[in-house]
Protein backbone atom coordinates (compact mmCIF):
# COMPACT_ATOMS: atom_id res chain seq x y z
CA UNK A 1 0.00 0.00 0.00
CA UNK A 2 1.45 3.37 -1.02
CA UNK A 3 2.19 6.02 1.57
CA UNK A 4 -0.33 8.88 1.71
CA UNK A 5 0.92 12.18 0.32
CA UNK A 6 1.79 14.67 3.04
CA UNK A 7 -0.34 17.81 2.99
CA UNK A 8 1.65 21.01 2.56
CA UNK A 9 0.95 24.08 4.66
CA UNK A 10 -0.36 25.92 1.59
CA UNK A 11 -2.78 23.07 0.83
CA UNK A 12 -3.88 22.95 4.47
CA UNK A 13 -4.55 26.70 4.55
CA UNK A 14 -6.60 26.52 1.32
CA UNK A 15 -8.63 23.60 2.66
CA UNK A 16 -9.33 25.36 5.96
CA UNK A 17 -10.53 28.49 4.16
CA UNK A 18 -12.85 26.42 1.97
CA UNK A 19 -13.97 24.31 4.93
CA UNK A 20 -14.99 27.37 6.94
CA UNK A 21 -16.97 28.73 3.98
CA UNK A 22 -18.77 25.42 3.32
CA UNK A 23 -19.61 24.63 6.94
CA UNK A 24 -20.15 28.22 8.16
CA UNK A 25 -18.11 27.32 11.24
CA UNK A 26 -16.17 29.89 13.22
CA UNK A 27 -12.41 29.75 13.49
CA UNK A 28 -12.78 28.84 17.16
CA UNK A 29 -15.01 25.87 16.24
CA UNK A 30 -12.52 24.65 13.61
CA UNK A 31 -9.68 24.96 16.13
CA UNK A 32 -11.63 22.75 18.57
CA UNK A 33 -12.12 20.15 15.84
CA UNK A 34 -8.39 20.14 15.19
CA UNK A 35 -7.61 19.91 18.89
CA UNK A 36 -5.54 23.11 18.99
CA UNK A 37 -6.07 26.57 20.41
CA UNK A 38 -7.63 29.35 18.37
CA UNK A 39 -4.40 31.28 18.70
CA UNK A 40 -2.39 28.37 17.29
CA UNK A 41 -4.75 28.10 14.34
CA UNK A 42 -4.52 31.84 13.72
CA UNK A 43 -0.72 31.63 13.71
CA UNK A 44 -0.82 28.64 11.35
CA UNK A 45 -3.07 30.48 8.90
CA UNK A 46 -0.74 33.49 8.99
CA UNK A 47 2.34 31.30 8.46
CA UNK A 48 3.92 32.14 11.80
CA UNK A 49 3.33 28.84 13.62
CA UNK A 50 6.67 27.26 14.57
CA UNK A 51 5.77 23.61 13.89
CA UNK A 52 3.30 23.80 10.99
CA UNK A 53 3.72 20.12 10.02
CA UNK A 54 1.97 19.04 13.25
CA UNK A 55 -1.09 21.07 12.28
CA UNK A 56 -0.92 19.85 8.67
CA UNK A 57 -1.36 16.28 9.91
CA UNK A 58 -4.47 17.29 11.85
CA UNK A 59 -5.87 19.21 8.87
CA UNK A 60 -5.29 16.23 6.56
CA UNK A 61 -7.24 14.01 8.98
CA UNK A 62 -10.07 16.58 9.12
CA UNK A 63 -10.13 16.73 5.31
CA UNK A 64 -10.47 12.93 5.04
CA UNK A 65 -13.41 12.93 7.46
CA UNK A 66 -15.02 15.88 5.68
CA UNK A 67 -14.77 14.21 2.28
CA UNK A 68 -16.32 11.02 3.64
CA UNK A 69 -19.20 12.99 5.13
CA UNK A 70 -19.84 14.73 1.81
CA UNK A 71 -20.35 11.45 -0.03
CA UNK A 72 -22.00 9.58 2.84
CA UNK A 73 -25.63 8.60 2.20
CA UNK A 74 -28.25 10.84 3.73
CA UNK A 75 -31.13 9.50 5.76
CA UNK A 76 -34.18 9.00 3.51
CA UNK A 77 -36.65 11.84 3.72
CA UNK A 78 -40.41 11.55 3.87
CA UNK A 79 -41.82 8.74 1.72
CA UNK A 80 -45.54 7.88 1.64
CA UNK A 81 -46.11 4.51 3.30
CA UNK A 82 -49.16 2.66 4.56
CA UNK A 83 -48.37 3.98 8.05
CA UNK A 84 -47.87 7.60 7.02
CA UNK A 85 -51.07 7.55 4.99
CA UNK A 86 -52.97 6.33 8.05
CA UNK A 87 -51.52 9.17 10.14
CA UNK A 88 -52.19 11.84 7.53
CA UNK A 89 -55.75 10.61 6.94
CA UNK A 90 -56.44 10.79 10.68
CA UNK A 91 -55.12 14.36 10.82
CA UNK A 92 -57.11 15.33 7.75
CA UNK A 93 -60.27 13.84 9.30
CA UNK A 94 -60.08 15.95 12.44
CA UNK A 95 -59.03 18.98 10.39
CA UNK A 96 -62.17 18.77 8.26
CA UNK A 97 -64.57 17.54 10.93
CA UNK A 98 -63.30 19.55 13.90
CA UNK A 99 -63.02 16.37 15.95
CA UNK A 100 -60.35 14.69 18.05
CA UNK A 101 -58.40 11.83 16.50
CA UNK A 102 -55.88 9.60 18.24
CA UNK A 103 -53.07 7.80 16.40
CA UNK A 104 -51.16 5.53 18.72
CA UNK A 105 -48.81 2.58 18.57
CA UNK A 106 -45.23 1.48 18.14
CA UNK A 107 -42.30 3.89 18.06
CA UNK A 108 -40.07 4.40 15.05
CA UNK A 109 -42.58 3.68 12.29
CA UNK A 110 -43.01 7.14 10.79
CA UNK A 111 -45.78 8.81 12.81
CA UNK A 112 -43.75 11.94 13.48
CA UNK A 113 -42.49 12.23 9.90
CA UNK A 114 -46.08 12.00 8.63
CA UNK A 115 -47.18 14.71 11.05
CA UNK A 116 -44.31 16.95 9.93
CA UNK A 117 -45.27 16.36 6.32
CA UNK A 118 -48.83 17.50 7.03
CA UNK A 119 -47.48 20.62 8.75
CA UNK A 120 -45.25 21.27 5.76
CA UNK A 121 -48.06 20.92 3.23
CA UNK A 122 -50.85 22.73 5.11
CA UNK A 123 -50.19 26.21 6.46
CA UNK A 124 -53.32 26.03 8.63
CA UNK A 125 -51.90 23.16 10.67
CA UNK A 126 -50.31 23.99 14.03
CA UNK A 127 -47.95 21.46 15.56
CA UNK A 128 -46.40 21.10 18.99
CA UNK A 129 -44.28 18.30 20.47
CA UNK A 130 -44.79 17.35 24.09
CA UNK A 131 -41.98 16.49 26.48
CA UNK A 132 -42.40 15.75 30.20
CA UNK A 133 -41.51 19.40 30.89
CA UNK A 134 -44.53 20.57 28.89
CA UNK A 135 -47.02 17.87 29.95
CA UNK A 136 -49.09 20.22 32.14
CA UNK A 137 -51.79 22.69 31.12
CA UNK A 138 -49.31 25.53 31.63
CA UNK A 139 -46.74 23.81 29.42
CA UNK A 140 -49.19 23.13 26.59
CA UNK A 141 -50.49 26.69 26.77
CA UNK A 142 -46.93 28.00 26.47
CA UNK A 143 -46.29 25.89 23.36
CA UNK A 144 -49.60 26.85 21.74
CA UNK A 145 -49.16 30.52 22.64
CA UNK A 146 -45.78 30.55 20.92
CA UNK A 147 -47.19 28.97 17.75
CA UNK A 148 -50.28 31.20 17.64
CA UNK A 149 -48.62 34.48 18.58
CA UNK A 150 -50.48 34.86 21.87
CA UNK A 151 -49.03 37.73 23.91
CA UNK A 152 -51.09 37.31 27.08
CA UNK A 153 -49.17 36.11 30.15
CA UNK A 154 -51.95 35.53 32.71
CA UNK A 155 -52.77 31.80 32.79
CA UNK A 156 -56.58 31.92 32.38
CA UNK A 157 -56.38 34.71 29.83
CA UNK A 158 -53.83 32.72 27.78
CA UNK A 159 -56.42 29.97 27.31
CA UNK A 160 -59.09 32.51 26.35
CA UNK A 161 -56.82 34.09 23.74
CA UNK A 162 -55.81 30.69 22.36
CA UNK A 163 -59.48 29.81 21.90
CA UNK A 164 -60.18 33.21 20.32
CA UNK A 165 -57.35 32.79 17.82
CA UNK A 166 -58.48 29.28 16.90
CA UNK A 167 -62.23 29.92 16.64
CA UNK A 168 -63.23 30.15 12.98
CA UNK A 169 -59.59 29.88 11.88
CA UNK A 170 -59.91 26.60 9.95
CA UNK A 171 -56.85 25.30 11.78
CA UNK A 172 -56.00 21.90 13.19
CA UNK A 173 -53.77 21.16 16.17
CA UNK A 174 -51.27 18.31 15.87
CA UNK A 175 -49.93 17.14 19.23
CA UNK A 176 -46.94 14.79 18.86
CA UNK A 177 -45.57 12.65 21.72
CA UNK A 178 -49.01 13.08 23.29
CA UNK A 179 -48.45 10.17 25.71
CA UNK A 180 -46.64 12.62 27.98
CA UNK A 181 -49.81 14.66 28.56
CA UNK A 182 -51.59 14.30 31.87
CA UNK A 183 -55.28 13.37 31.86
CA UNK A 184 -56.03 16.84 33.17
CA UNK A 185 -54.17 18.38 30.22
CA UNK A 186 -56.00 16.09 27.77
CA UNK A 187 -59.27 17.39 29.19
CA UNK A 188 -57.94 20.92 28.78
CA UNK A 189 -57.29 20.24 25.08
CA UNK A 190 -60.73 18.70 24.76
CA UNK A 191 -62.21 21.94 26.11
CA UNK A 192 -60.15 23.99 23.65
CA UNK A 193 -61.50 21.83 20.83
CA UNK A 194 -65.09 22.17 22.08
CA UNK A 195 -64.90 25.93 22.50
CA UNK A 196 -62.97 26.76 19.34
CA UNK A 197 -64.37 24.14 16.97
CA UNK A 198 -60.93 23.07 15.73
CA UNK A 199 -59.85 19.47 15.46
CA UNK A 200 -56.98 18.02 17.44
CA UNK A 201 -54.80 15.08 16.36
CA UNK A 202 -53.09 13.31 19.26
CA UNK A 203 -50.11 11.24 18.17
CA UNK A 204 -48.11 8.99 20.46
CA UNK A 205 -47.69 5.52 21.85
CA UNK A 206 -50.35 3.25 23.38
CA UNK A 207 -50.33 5.24 26.61
CA UNK A 208 -52.13 8.21 25.09
CA UNK A 209 -55.12 6.08 24.11
CA UNK A 210 -55.10 4.34 27.50
CA UNK A 211 -55.30 7.75 29.19
CA UNK A 212 -58.15 8.83 26.93
CA UNK A 213 -60.07 5.64 27.58
CA UNK A 214 -59.46 5.57 31.30
CA UNK A 215 -60.87 2.69 33.31
CA UNK A 216 -64.49 3.03 32.29
CA UNK A 217 -65.27 5.51 35.05
CA UNK A 218 -67.76 8.28 34.40
CA UNK A 219 -65.15 11.04 34.82
CA UNK A 220 -63.40 9.74 31.69
CA UNK A 221 -66.56 9.36 29.62
CA UNK A 222 -66.65 12.95 28.40
CA UNK A 223 -63.03 12.77 27.28
CA UNK A 224 -63.36 9.37 25.58
CA UNK A 225 -66.62 10.30 23.86
CA UNK A 226 -64.85 13.14 22.00
CA UNK A 227 -62.65 10.72 20.04
CA UNK A 228 -63.93 10.87 16.48
CA UNK A 229 -61.27 8.56 15.05
CA UNK A 230 -58.70 6.27 16.58
CA UNK A 231 -56.02 4.43 14.66
CA UNK A 232 -53.48 2.00 16.04
CA UNK A 233 -50.31 1.66 13.99
CA UNK A 234 -47.84 -1.15 14.61
CA UNK A 235 -44.55 -2.38 13.20
CA UNK A 236 -46.43 -5.49 12.08
CA UNK A 237 -48.38 -3.25 9.71
CA UNK A 238 -45.28 -2.21 7.74
CA UNK A 239 -45.38 -3.89 4.33
CA UNK A 240 -42.71 -4.94 1.86
CA UNK A 241 -44.09 -2.28 -0.47
CA UNK A 242 -43.39 0.32 2.23
CA UNK A 243 -39.79 -0.84 2.58
CA UNK A 244 -39.30 -0.84 -1.19
CA UNK A 245 -40.68 2.69 -1.42
CA UNK A 246 -38.21 3.91 1.21
CA UNK A 247 -35.05 2.06 0.13
CA UNK A 248 -35.36 0.99 -3.53
CA UNK A 249 -34.27 4.41 -4.90
CA UNK A 250 -30.81 3.64 -3.49
CA UNK A 251 -30.27 0.57 -5.66
CA UNK A 252 -30.31 -1.94 -2.81
CA UNK A 253 -30.47 -5.58 -3.83
CA UNK A 254 -33.46 -7.73 -2.94
CA UNK A 255 -31.78 -9.78 -0.22
CA UNK A 256 -30.68 -6.65 1.64
CA UNK A 257 -34.19 -5.22 1.31
CA UNK A 258 -35.57 -8.38 2.87
CA UNK A 259 -33.29 -7.98 5.89
CA UNK A 260 -34.30 -4.33 6.26
CA UNK A 261 -37.94 -5.39 6.04
CA UNK A 262 -37.43 -7.87 8.89
CA UNK A 263 -35.86 -5.10 11.00
CA UNK A 264 -38.89 -2.90 10.33
CA UNK A 265 -41.20 -5.55 11.74
CA UNK A 266 -39.30 -5.72 15.04
CA UNK A 267 -39.40 -3.25 17.91
CA UNK A 268 -36.70 -1.24 16.09
CA UNK A 269 -39.21 -0.28 13.41
CA UNK A 270 -38.52 1.70 10.28
CA UNK A 271 -36.21 4.01 12.24
CA UNK A 272 -33.98 1.06 13.10
CA UNK A 273 -33.86 -0.07 9.48
CA UNK A 274 -32.93 3.44 8.33
CA UNK A 275 -30.11 3.59 10.89
CA UNK A 276 -28.76 0.24 9.70
CA UNK A 277 -29.01 1.35 6.06
CA UNK A 278 -27.15 4.63 6.65
CA UNK A 279 -24.41 2.98 8.69
CA UNK A 280 -23.97 0.13 6.21
CA UNK A 281 -23.64 2.52 3.28
CA UNK A 282 -21.19 4.70 5.22
CA UNK A 283 -18.96 1.75 6.13
CA UNK A 284 -19.08 -0.32 2.93
CA UNK A 285 -20.13 2.28 0.30
CA UNK A 286 -22.87 -0.15 -0.76
CA UNK A 287 -25.73 -1.97 0.93
CA UNK A 288 -25.71 -5.76 0.66
CA UNK A 289 -27.22 -8.39 2.91
CA UNK A 290 -23.74 -9.30 4.20
CA UNK A 291 -22.97 -5.66 5.00
CA UNK A 292 -26.33 -5.18 6.68
CA UNK A 293 -25.78 -8.31 8.78
CA UNK A 294 -22.35 -7.02 9.87
CA UNK A 295 -23.70 -3.63 10.88
CA UNK A 296 -26.66 -5.20 12.67
CA UNK A 297 -24.23 -7.23 14.75
CA UNK A 298 -22.14 -4.16 15.55
CA UNK A 299 -25.29 -2.22 16.52
CA UNK A 300 -26.63 -5.16 18.54
CA UNK A 301 -29.79 -5.26 16.43
CA UNK A 302 -31.53 -8.54 15.78
CA UNK A 303 -34.24 -9.25 13.23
Amino acid sequence: MGQEKTMSQEEAVRFLQTYKEETKKTQAAVARELGISEGALSGFLKGSYKTPWTVCEKVAALQRVHEKKKVAPKEPGYVPTSISRTVINAIRYCHIQGKISVVYGDAGIGKTMAARQYLKEDSLAVGITISPTYASITGVNELLAEQLGVRERVARKITSEIVAKLRGSGRVLIIDEAQHLTVRTLNHLRCISDESGVGIALIGNDEVYTKMKGSGRADFAQLFSRIGMRKQVLTSGITREDVEAVFSPYGIDGSALEVLFRICRTSYGLRGAVNVFVNTAAVFQEVTDAGVARVMKDMNIGA
